[in-house]
């Protein structure tokens, strides 16, 4: 067997093959130990943040009202009948057919909404009555959480009756 050759010379395109072989592994090998020196890009110096600036809490104005009612001391409330909403007693949502009942900052219809209450949530009766805007109103707060409190109008309340059963 006899091997063609080009009278034992190298042929030039292997040639021209071997020196770009030989610049791309030089240029790879440049890089790689450039990047291990710390000659990296430099970090930016002024980082951006996403900030969401919340507004300041305002105060809440206190409501005037337009008509007052007494407030029965804890005496009165025991020998009200049971069934009366009255302040220290636990109220449920009622009647709103599942849109719930508006539970406003002030007495009246036109006080700002605070949350929306379900019904059969539960609440105690921290102040009150209060009539405006021909509805009687309690300041009603959550029983597991003292933030949720707002003035209800006592149509949608339901007096819950809170006995503990005898053995």
């Amino acid at each position: 067997m006899e091997k063609k050759t080009l009278n034992g010379k190298i042929h030039p395109f292997s040639l021209i093959g071997a020196v770009v072989f030989a610049l791309v592994i030089i240029g790879v090998a440049f890089l790689v130990f450039r990047r291990q020196n710390g000659q990296q890009a430099p970090a930016p110096t002024n980082p951006e943040y996403l900030v969401t600036l919340l507004p300041a809490p305002t105060e809440t104005p206190t409501a005037i009202p337009t008509t007052m009612l007494l407030t029965p001391t804890s005496e009165e409330v025991s020998i009200l009948p049971p069934d009366v909403v009255a302040v220290g007693r636990y109220v449920k949502v009622s009647g709103t057919q599942g849109v719930g009942l508006r539970m406003r900052a002030q007495a009246g219809t036109s006080g700002d909404v605070n949350f929306i209450a379900l019904d059969d949530e539960a609440f105690k009766i921290i102040d009150g009555p209060l009539v405006s805007d021909g509805y009687t109103w309690w300041l009603c707060e959550a029983l597991l959480d003292k933030t949720r409190s707002g003035w209800a109008a006592e149509n949608y309340l339901l007096v819950l009756d809170i006995s503990t059963p005898s053995p």
